[in-house]
């Protein structure tokens, strides 16, 4: 982290939802030019980052112009970057080349997967007069080894032809449209911003014009990260209205007013440091949030969670752990009135671990002024919200001993023979442009892993004794007793384990060796199988494997050694496709990534799964390799895309929602996305398993209604977790599989934060045994043998069997239509069951939010906790669901 005498800040930031409250109309880029063929491009000189000179071979597959630039150098479209030319249009022409999805300036495109971009900045200071207008599927990229500055000049631009909400933005808003955006906030997803400082130091401290003066404009969705970016803002006074990010649906950071302002439906963030602000973040409303890792210093206040109306609460919940914070008013500003609180779980808060040292008040209530928790100490737990928790000494229920796991051996050969999605824009809550929020209440030799544990035929395992239901708490504002999590999720200070991306930033160009080199082509229709097997053989473990931008069709298992690094150019395509991968019966994975009990060192990043076709018999991904040191094997900003996108053969024209209300095999995709087997550890962050709800690549014209959009893909599970760890998952979501999208099952040492999932759209239009995947045994598949109607025959959000030790610090799980209707939101009865937890010990669920389900939680199929009793602004809040 490069530090100023402006206060900078070093952040790392991993968006889950969007969120979806309307300002006013804004202006986009009137005066950019379009870059012509015959545009001459100027000469670059290199760094020492392997990304600025790396040859560049990546081709979108299914874009029909063959010229198309993946990778934009800023200098090459005449950029200077010396601080003193004006450099907007320049980087403007090299973020729109290419006729991207965005340009015209209309609501003529809402999302393209053909037009990715990496814009890169070389070192310099390259100062802007207005703003630079981040279109759809960008990647904002600086030199690591020295920051670029992007630097917002004296006489920047405001509400003109040619401004903007900020010096970056990444969904302007159309003039004269009513407040729509160049693209539906929801759905705005595949963005990255890396290794820049925003300086703001020369704008003005206020917009002439009114409102703030914003670094970036941050109204994105899934498949969105920051990594390394400062922030530098002018010192905090009366008079200043800067805000590092605004995101009224981001982030922010040093001097200034107010260094995030936020507001969003889901997030995770990790290391945010702050210095200087008035108020270091501003959290106007949210439904879930978790700040890990924050370090706020010689602020007047640390986080203000306090709502602006005094008769309800717009923050929904949120979660700050291993921290510090020294603030001089207060560290933490609530509202909360305990049982008076409207609604009446809003603005839960959970504190873990947390050094309030410099902070004489941790709490403050932002009504009273009266301190809740006193600061000047460290604090283990603690919470504020309705918490379920043991009574009395009475064990949980044990599952009766199992034998042990099959071998290998045991297996049968294959025989042959594939946001919210963020909330619908429906789903709405008003805003206005001051930050205040109204809510309306309410063949291959190949074989998978066999799964774990016995297999059992009832929905419930057969446990020795009944469950016992925690009974809802008094609610609580209060300490409370630590989770006891194990040692090997945590660091040597006791902190819970995280690890950031790795950017090889000390590892020369010519180490990275491209999948090319072996034959493999990338063009989204050769069977590339056998060169990417040759790739993945022979890439040594001081080299790291590069996949060009493409779309690399594989038709057999793919085996992955336990010592390797691949990194993707803007989420290359591996389209898992054929024979193979078609009977569900036999499941076999597309990725295999070490073999069962390999240790090693696996590092995964910027890369995109799919399948191509019908794929029933397909496990994308099979996680086998156990972490040589503490996570060691990770994968980051990668995500598993099933339908909804060019060349999947699984979008509108083959699977419109319209069209039909019952399985089609052609829909058909995995049979499951996720796998990490029993030997396995991982550290996950940033991922997306997604099963599309709706098409990305539709042709230009007028914004389409929702409905036109929609199509019904069947996928059968998410993600199975069966490791005996440590696995983390930091800001991962998995969405729309038929069965459930989370299932752990004889699993231990698992931590999760801010989960995300979204039942099926098309449910119960088939309902889940109705929709082509039958539940297996074998798998510990939900069998829904209890259900007597169709809205118990849904997604499970999360099942939990036979597990010790997991811990969830924020998770959200949603439930927005039935068939694709959204009146069941009015009434929260979407679905029946959400979660459910079965002969397992040791379990943690803090911070957890369901969307539209009559239960919450319910333990061995008996409801254990219930919406009604836990409402907030969006959904249901528990603050903690403990069962020792």
């Amino acid at each position: 982290m490069r530090q100023s005498n402006f206060l900078s800040i070093a952040m790392h930031i991993v968006f889950l939802l969007a969120a979806f409250t309307l300002a006013a109309p804004r202006p986009w880029l009137a005066t950019a030019d379009t870059v012509s063929s015959t545009l001459p491009l100027d000469k670059r000189q290199s760094s020492g980052f392997w990304m600025e000179t790396i040859q560049r071979q990546g081709s979108p597959a299914y874009n029909d112009d063959k010229s198309y630039k993946v990778f934009r150098n800023v200098k090459e479209y005449g950029a200077v970057g010396d601080g003193q030319a004006d450099d907007t249009a320049a980087i403007n022409r090299a973020i729109s080349d290419g006729d991207r999805c965005g340009n015209s300036g209309t609501a003529d495109c809402d999302s393209s997967t053909i037009e990715p971009a990496i814009v890169y900045f070389p070192a310099g200071t390259y100062k802007v007069s207005s703003s630079i207008i981040m279109l759809y599927y960008t990647q904002m990229i600086g030199d690591a080894t020295n920051l670029p500055t992007i630097q917002g000049s004296a006489d920047f631009s405001f509400n003109t032809a040619n401004g903007g909400l900020a010096l970056i933005d990444a969904n302007p808003y159309i003039p004269a449209a009513n407040g729509l955006g160049y693209y539906t906030n929801q759905n705005n997803f595949y963005r990255q911003i890396r290794n820049l400082i925003i300086d703001m130091t020369q704008m003005p401290e206020s917009n002439p014009g009114g409102g703030n003066v914003n670094g970036l404009h941050w109204q994105v969705a899934q498949a969105s990260s920051m990594q390394n970016v400062v922030f530098n803002m002018r010192p905090a006074s009366a008079t200043n209205k800067q805000q590092g990010i605004f995101m009224e649906n981001g982030s922010v950071f040093n001097g200034g007013a107010t260094g995030a302002f936020l507001g969003s439906q889901q997030f995770q963030t990790r290391n945010l440091t702050f210095n200087g602000c008035t108020t270091a973040i501003g959290l106007q409303w949210n439904w879930l949030w978790n700040f890990k890792s924050l370090n706020i210093q010689n602020c007047q206040v640390g986080l203000n969670m306090s709502t602006t109306n005094s008769s309800m609460e717009t923050v929904g919940s949120a979660i700050v752990m291993d921290s510090k914070i020294s603030a001089s008013t207060a560290a933490i500003i609530t509202t909360y009135k305990g049982a008076d609180t409207v609604p009446e779980t809003g603005s839960t808060l959970f504190i873990h671990n947390v050094d309030f040292a410099g902070s004489a008040t941790a709490v403050l209530d932002g009504l009273t002024g009266n301190t809740v928790l006193a600061g000047n100490v460290k604090v283990a737990a603690w919470g504020q919200g309705n918490a379920y928790v043991p009574a009395g000494t009475n064990s949980p229920a044990k599952r009766e001993p199992e034998p042990s796991p099959a071998t290998c051996s045991d297996m049968e050969p294959v025989i042959t023979t594939v946001t919210v999605s963020p909330l619908p824009a429906s789903v709405t809550a008003t805003g206005t442009t001051n930050g205040s929020v109204t809510f309306s209440l309410p063949s291959s030799s190949s074989t998978a892993a066999r799964p774990s544990g016995n297999a059992t035929a009832a929905s419930a395992p057969n446990c020795s004794a009944s469950p016992v239901i925690p009974a809802k708490s008094k609610i609580l504002q209060q300490n409370m007793n630590a989770a006891p999590i194990p040692s090997s999720l945590l660091t040597s200070d006791g902190s819970v384990f995280e690890r950031s991306k790795p950017q090889y930033i000390d590892v020369p160009k010519e180490s990275f060796i491209s999948v090319k080199t072996f034959g493999a082509t990338g063009d989204g229709t050769t069977d590339d199988s056998d060169a990417v097997q040759r790739a993945m053989d022979t890439v040594t473990t001081d080299q790291i494997l590069y996949f060009d931008h493409g779309a690399y069709v594989i038709t057999k298992t793919v085996n992955v050694p336990a010592n390797i690094r691949i990194v993707g150019e803007i989420w290359p395509l591996i389209m898992i496709s054929g024979a193979n991968f078609r009977d569900q019966n036999n499941p076999i994975p597309g990725f295999r990534v070490g073999q069962s009990g390999e240790k090693g060192n696996v590092e995964i990043s910027d890369m995109m799964f799919e399948t191509k076709g019908a794929t029933p018999g397909a496990i994308m991904m099979e996680w086998n390799v156990e972490e040589a040191s503490q996570g060691s094997a990770g994968m980051w900003d990668t995500h598993f895309r099933v339908g909804g996108s060019a060349g999947t053969e699984l979008s509108q024209p083959q699977c419109d929602s319209r069209t039909s209300k019952t399985f089609r095999s052609e829909c058909a995709a995995s049979f499951l996305m996720m796998h990490i087997t029993q030997s396995a550890s991982a550290y996950f962050e940033a991922t997306w398993f997604w099963v599309a709800d709706h098409d990305l690549d539709l042709p230009r014209g007028p914004r389409l209604n929702a409905n036109d959009t929609q199509i019904s893909i069947f996928n059968g599970r998410g993600v199975l977790v069966e490791s005996q760890g440590p696995v983390w998952l930091w800001g991962t979501s998995s969405e729309h599989s038929v069965l459930y999208n989370y299932q752990l099952n004889n699993a231990r040492n698992v931590f999760m934060a801010s989960i995300q999932t979204e039942t099926a759209y098309m449910q119960p239009a088939p309902n889940a045994l109705d929709s082509g995947f039958t539940p297996n045994t074998a798998w510990h598949d939900p069998d829904f043998s209890d259900c007597t109607t169709d809205d118990c025959k849904k997604t499970w959000g999360l099942r939990v069997l036979n597990s010790q030790d997991v811990f969830m610090y924020g998770g959200g799980m949603y439930s927005f239509f039935q068939d694709y209707n959204q009146d069941c939101t009015k009434t929260e009865d979407c679905q029946l069951n959400m979660v459910d937890i079965q002969c397992s010990t040791g379990i943690y669920l803090y911070g957890m939010t369901t969307k539209a389900s009559v239960n919450q939680l319910t333990v061995k199929g008996q409801a254990a906790i219930l919406h009604t009793d836990n409402v907030n602004n969006f959904g249901a809040t528990v603050l903690l669901y403990q069962q020792e």
